[in-house]
């Protein structure tokens, strides 16, 4: 009798855990521009996630200050990411994501994408200051 009584009390909360009624977003209906996970969506995958970036700017840096942001799955992206965040979010396209105007470190030292033009460049001494916008995949 316990055992049934055990039973009748668990059923309920295995079906209070499903994934229909969480409030949380379906990864696979996102689209480029929806805000999810601390970010704004720029890349999605075919139904296999994708890839956000921080709301804002971690702001202005030297590139080694921008490598120590690297944290919890938030990482400094890689040049055809940077490509990829200009023409999606960027002022490539209606500039959602409030990108400055100027550089912006990836992560490859000396290399940058300028936000202002597209065009991205390599050789930048790492010692000088260029805006840094973080990523993460979801």
């Amino acid at each position: 009798m316990k055992k049934y009584l055990l039973l009748l009390l668990f059923i309920p909360f295995v079906f209070s855990c499903s994934k229909e009624d969480s409030d949380e977003p379906d990864t696979l209906n996102l689209q480029i521009g929806d805000m999810y996970a601390g970010g704004i969506v720029f890349q999605t995958g075919n139904g296999e996630g994708g890839m956000i970036a921080m709301n804002v700017d971690s702001g202005a840096m030297r590139y080694w200050e921008a490598m120590e942001l690297e944290s919890n799955g938030w990482f400094v992206p890689s040049i055809s990411q940077l490509e990829t965040m200009y023409f999606s979010i960027g002022q490539g396209a209606d500039n959602i994501g409030n990108f400055a105007d100027g550089p912006y470190w990836s992560s490859i030292e000396g290399y940058v994408l300028n936000f202002a033009n597209g065009n991205s460049s390599s050789g930048w001494n790492p010692v000088l200051n260029f805006r840094v916008r973080l990523i993460s995949y979801f």
